[in-house]
């Protein structure tokens, strides 16, 4: 997940790529660095600056020759240019920066002219009908055949010329719900896409705007499952160290990638991995903790009985209430799925409570 408060990125063992030795750059020995040739030119000596950053990819502990271990080459956002390559690399830094317009008024301008050229032909349809039913030739309302045998046939036309128009309706109105459905960025992406393009001088003001177009603009990448809490995790390990959120969720591609902007690039997959197994203890802790305060509030005599008997069903409720709103917000439940998953539970609790207050009394009354 991108941040802009964070420190540089470029603090990481870099390899060069195996292009000369001793040369970080990759530019072969031969080859002066005050070459007037252009390094798009063939033969001109010149290497591809992306070459520059990459790292050794360990892979998974499999491989035992070490030979087979892939160089990485990553291209980091300081080798590009200021202008609309570089906001070119800002959007592919991370999903988050994946977004774009959805240009809705002028889907909806376009759909609203195909609709009424549409009604057009819908209206000389009618007429044409009424008319033929009427003055013409009835036999050409109920047979196409007839109809089309005659060179002028008009409706020939009109239907021929509705295929068009319709498949083209039909194709723009599917297309438009589609980018509709697509939501539109959080404001901090949003708010880092704009700052990135201002900071590095990559767009003028006025076609920079578009990135404040908050309605009408669509996150076309594809978030982790827990965007929200991945958000509210990464601001909660920052506040206690953001170096070592750096550490434990930052891979070395992102290092590389964002160069010397102060920007914050944390992997998805990894947040998502601790965000499991935060949800996994606090799932235990839904579980264990009701169970071990109701054995706790068990009455041991009659006087204890009405007191202790209302804390137990007061933790039933709390509990209850917590699970609902913990499988509410973690999950992508349905309402009904709520509803039966929060039944079962409390189902759990009072069976418990009730076991535990039937052995408590056969104590007791021994």
């Amino acid at each position: 997940m991108p941040d802009n408060h964070a420190e540089d990125s470029r603090d990481i063992d870099v390899f060069p790529a195996e292009t000369g030795v001793g040369n970080p750059r990759g530019v072969p020995p031969t080859q002066h660095s005050d070459s007037g040739s252009s390094p798009t030119e063939p033969g001109s000596g010149s290497s591809n600056p992306f070459e520059a950053h990459s790292y050794i990819n360990q892979g998974n502990g499999c491989l035992s020759n070490p030979e087979d271990i892939i160089q990485q080459v990553v291209n980091s956002l300081d080798d590009y240019v200021s202008g609309y390559g570089k906001v070119a690399a800002i959007e592919d830094l991370d999903a988050d920066f994946f977004i774009y317009r959805k240009f809705g008024w002028l889907h909806h301008y376009a759909l609203l002219h195909l609709q009424d050229g549409l009604a057009e032909i819908e209206e000389e349809l009618e007429r044409l009908d009424t008319w033929e039913s009427k003055k013409g030739d009835p036999s050409k309302l109920v047979s196409r055949r007839t109809d089309y045998a005659y060179k002028d046939s008009r409706r020939k036309e009109l239907v021929e010329k509705l295929y068009d128009k319709l498949a083209q309706y039909d194709s723009a109105l599917l297309r438009t719900q589609q980018i509709q459905a697509i939501k539109r960025p959080t404001e901090r992406a949003q708010n880092n896409l704009y700052n990135l393009a201002s900071n590095t001088q990559s767009l003028v003001d006025d076609e920079r705007a578009w990135i404040r177009r908050g309605p009408d603009l669509a996150a076309v990448g594809c978030g982790p499952a827990y965007g929200w809490f991945n958000t509210v995790l990464e601001n909660a390990l920052n506040k206690v160290s953001k170096l070592v959120t750096l550490y434990l969720f930052q891979t070395p591609e992102q290092k590389i990638k964002s160069g010397k902007e102060d920007l914050q690039l944390l992997s998805a997959e990894r947040l998502n991995v601790f965000a499991r197994i935060f949800v996994t203890i606090i799932a235990a802790i839904l579980l264990l903790c009701p169970a071990f305060a109701l054995f706790r509030l068990q009455p041991t005599t009659q006087a204890e009985f009405h007191q202790k008997s209302n804390y137990q069903i007061l933790t039933v409720f709390v509990f209850t209430m917590l699970f609902s709103a913990s499988y509410s917000l973690f999950t992508k439940a349905r309402r009904q799925e709520v509803f039966s998953a929060t039944a079962a539970y409390c189902a759990v609790l009072v069976v418990f409570l009730g076991n535990t207050s039937n052995v408590m009394i056969q104590n007791n009354s021994q």
